[in-house]
């Protein structure tokens, strides 16, 4: 622990990953205050979204390459990596050069030995709770705080608040259909606040990712690893029982809704009120794009355009179909009231 915490204060470009083992250990009080005392700056991933607010200071939002174009400089610019219960796995990179330096040293911290320097040589492996690794951290630290890299600070702000001007670009499309990254921002102003959310996979579901925060622990439920689609239906169900009281969006493509449909039956037997949004391009659409652009052609990509809203009403909930961006406050809106 020692050696992790000299090689972290050393370094002139150190980042934090933290993954689902912060969430599971419940050691986000015990990490923010480690954010506290050292000044490091924080990315998160699976579930760890939320245990930090994408609004804290330190927070610089996702650890995912794919929906945040600006870790690709900013861990590629990484001289010391601190992963905190993540797999370095795809999400990642596996480790490799596509997204970080072939010479910055990793630390990693997981209960599972087996994945320690599994996918790239580390510097250091620690295998241990994390809840107890970041309390003796913090400890050990004592209470005098390590000087904030403000020049460092500033780079990676710099490199988010591009990636942001980006997407708000993007988000000023107003042509039909409705482009997702116009609808986001829409929703954005729609969604009620401590919303809890279920995501599911699908091209437009990307893109609500990587434009809304995560601000709370526990609410922001993906498909995990193995990129289970259709789960955030189920899903939904579990936040929904777990907090009666508040809002639940399910956001999930038209192709995802298909694996777990007659759930939609189950939220309307036990009066559940989950909102549920469906991005219907009548297609797969992530493979649709990956086969055009990389093969010129698509096979087995095309789905009906079927009307999603009628069949939950045929179910005994209520549906609203939506075309143009004007409609999408006041029908989400009317979904909630």
């Amino acid at each position: 622990m020692e050696r992790a915490l000299a090689t972290l204060r050393a370094a002139k470009k150190p980042v934090v990953i933290a993954g689902s083992g912060v969430w599971w250990a419940d050691a986000g009080a015990e990490l923010k205050e480690f954010l506290r005392k050292t000044s490091l700056p924080l990315y998160t991933v699976t579930m760890a979204r939320g245990v930090v607010p994408d609004s804290h200071r330190l927070c610089f939002g996702y650890a995912d390459g794919a929906l945040n174009k600006a870790i690709h400089r900013a861990f590629r610019e990484a001289d010391v990596v601190l992963v905190l219960g993540k797999r370095i796995d795809y999400r990642l990179a596996m480790g490799g050069p596509r997204l970080f330096a072939p010479e910055a040293k990793f630390i990693q911290v997981d209960l599972h030995g087996p994945e320690l320097g599994n996918a790239r040589p580390i510097e250091q492996g620690i295998c241990a709770h994390l809840k107890s690794t970041l309390r003796m951290m913090n400890e050990s630290i004592g209470k005098t705080p390590w000087p904030a890299n403000n020049a460092w600070l500033r780079s990676l702000r710099s490199y988010r608040t591009a990636w942001t001007k980006e997407l708000a670009a993007i988000a000023t499309d107003r042509s039909s259909p409705i482009h997702p990254a116009a609808f986001f921002a829409e929703l954005r102003e729609a969604l009620p606040e401590n919303i809890l959310y279920a995501w599911d996979g699908g091209d437009f579901i990307h893109w609500g990712r990587a434009t809304l925060a995560a601000e709370r622990a526990g609410t922001w439920l993906r498909l995990g690893p193995l990129g289970t689609i259709g789960s955030a239906l189920p899903n939904s169900i579990a936040l929904q029982r777990e907090f009666p009281d508040e809002p639940v969006v399910m956001i999930t493509g038209d192709g995802s809704l298909g694996f777990y449909l007659a759930e939609l039956d189950t939220l309307v037997r036990h009066k559940l009120p989950v909102v549920i949004i469906v991005g219907n391009d009548a297609g797969w659409g992530l493979e649709r794009e990956l086969q055009g652009e990389l093969c010129g052609s698509t096979v087995a990509c095309e789905l009906r355009a079927t009307r999603y809203d009628l069949i939950m009403q045929g179910f005994g909930g209520r549906g609203e179909n939506i075309e143009t961006l004007s409609q999408v406050g006041p029908a989400v809106k009317r979904a909630f009231a």
